[in-house]
């Protein structure tokens, strides 16, 4: 089976990480899937932001939650990336699923958050959004909050839910893999593809699981993970993921 080409913040070693232009890009390059990250903002706008704060990733300064929404757009999200992107934004969850519902590419959308009454609320919040779509079986929402997805799950029958393997590196034990995803119903978990080998791969998809794994930057790393037979692979290049599955 070909593992679904899953693009890591975009197409983010093209583009300006969780900005449209790297959404587009990784449509463009023929993506199965886009993951990207949400955050919230201090008047309660869903955005697509990685960390917590906005100084890596843009002109500005401060945590997104300490920020509105339109003080978040009045910010440059691309120069930082290459002067080409001058002028990008932060984009909002409505405007990457607007991209999502007309090219047809499915999302991982993982939740992001100070604290755990912050990424429940955003868990709440996103897999409200996936219904509203009517994408319950196109989009996963993830996490490393396990709780937080469970709790959504409970509230959102059918919700597929792609919680990140505690603790987030280490050596992969098949068995605590899978105890994990069944805790909470979740159909797949995502592994640091450094701490995969293959019969750990094997294992947990005897189990009933699905195994993405991320990020595999280079061609060797990409190449490794497609032969260990991962239901997913999740990086920044979606070319030489596509590249690497021929």
């Amino acid at each position: 089976m070909t593992p679904l080409v899953i693009a890591h913040r975009g197409h983010s070693s093209g583009a300006p990480e969780q900005t449209l232009a790297a959404f587009t890009q990784a449509v463009e390059l023929d993506a199965d899937m886009i993951e990207a990250d949400v955050r919230r903002t201090r008047d309660g706008r869903l955005v697509m932001c990685h960390d917590a704060a906005v100084d890596r990733t843009t002109n500005g300064t401060g945590n997104v939650a300490d920020h509105t929404y339109e003080e978040l757009r009045s910010l440059d999200a691309g120069s930082w990336f290459d002067a080409r992107y001058a002028g990008e934004r932060v984009p909002s969850l409505a405007e990457l699923y607007d991209l999502a519902v007309d090219t047809g590419v499915a999302l991982c959308l993982e939740v992001k958050g100070e604290t755990a009454e912050e990424r429940l609320a955003i868990a709440h919040a996103v897999s409200d959004e996936i219904v509203r779509r009517g994408r319950l079986h196109e989009d996963v929402l993830s996490s490393f909050d396990h709780d937080a997805l469970a709790d959504a799950a409970r509230a959102v029958p059918g919700l597929r839910t792609a919680p990140d393997r505690l603790p987030e590196r280490g050596p992969a034990d098949a068995r605590a893999v899978v105890e994990q995803a069944r805790a909470i119903g979740a159909p797949i978990i995502q592994i640091h593809h450094e701490d995969l080998d293959v019969q750990t791969v094997a294992d947990v998809q005897a189990a009933g699981i699905g195994l993405w794994a991320w990020p595999p930057l280079t061609d060797a790393e990409i190449e490794r993970v497609v032969a260990m037979g991962v239901d997913g692979v999740m990086g920044d290049d979606v070319a030489a993921i596509r590249a690497a599955l021929g």
